[in-house]
């Protein structure tokens, strides 16, 4: 389990000590796995919240996967605390704390409902926060979904995602070329729907480079903002593919990482977070 760093504990702890009481903090530390490192002696808010969190850091440091699991949970619960009760709200400290856990290599996802509310008329709330990775799954694999397979679900991309897991499966069985061709139309279910989001249209499958190209022409991707890579990239995945013998271990797993980071630099631009 990957070690949150020191500025996204600092900074979750910055919040906290702004929102909570002392009580409300000794509770909050309970709700993640904390409270065994709280101190037993008298101490002031401050003090409670750098000794509890400065001690799980240590023990988290010397690989305690209990320590590092209650730091995130730490850390997610005060997004919780901070996420916008509907979405579009991008004011809150909530984002200034996901764009810290985002170079640290996570992402922090508010997910909401609809109810019925006064008048018949629906209601928005918050029904949770997810920190979830970035990276592509590690191996082996868990059942905790990523980050990217998150936004495949949230923009209805369920090709995507599928090529996307059958990808991933297909490295760690050593299939190299299947992994290399679910990765192929997984890059492509992307970048068409990156396209047909701005106007593109098409009814035919094996239109990725066509797409690319739109997304160029009309300065939505130009050369040297993304343009060059993606199709680069694009290039790539249509040699030494899916042909039995023609790529190593080394090779698909730069294309997974490859392709994965291309994904998610596209959804980002062209679908962010409402």
């Amino acid at each position: 389990m990957k070690l949150l760093s020191s500025p996204v504990i600092g900074h979750a702890a910055e919040i906290a000590r702004d929102l909570f009481s002392k009580a409300e903090l000794e509770i909050v530390f309970m709700r993640a796995g904390l409270d065994g490192f709280i101190p037993s002696d008298p101490y002031t808010k401050a003090e409670l919240l750098v000794r509890t969190v400065r001690d799980a850091q240590r023990r988290a440091a010397d690989a305690d996967l209990t320590a590092r699991k209650a730091l995130r949970e730490f850390v997610r619960l005060i997004a919780e605390r901070t996420a916008p009760s509907a979405p579009g709200d991008t004011s809150s400290a909530f984002w200034q704390l996901r764009e810290a856990l985002r170079a640290d290599g996570f992402d922090l996802v508010a997910e909401y409902e609809t109810s019925e509310g006064k008048w018949d008329m629906p209601e928005t709330n918050l029904a949770g926060v997810r920190l979830l990775p970035l990276d592509e799954p590690r191996v082996p694999l868990s059942d905790e979904i990523t980050a990217l397979e998150h936004d495949f679900d949230r923009l209805g991309l369920t090709v995507a995602r599928n090529c996307y897991r059958q990808a991933v499966d297909n490295l760690v069985e050593q299939r190299f070329e299947a992994a290399n061709g679910q990765l192929r139309a997984m890059f492509e279910a992307v970048v068409v729907y990156a396209a047909t989001v701005h106007g593109f249209t098409t009814a035919q499958q094996g239109a990725g480079g066509q797409a690319i190209a739109y997304l160029i022409d009309q300065g939505l991707l130009p050369d040297k903002d993304g343009g060059q890579f993606v199709r680069g990239l694009w290039q790539i995945t249509h040699t030494n593919g899916p042909h039995p013998g023609t790529s190593d271990a080394g090779e698909a797993r730069f294309r997974l990482q490859a392709v994965t980071g291309a994904v998610r630099y596209l959804i980002d631009r062209f679908t962010p977070v409402q």
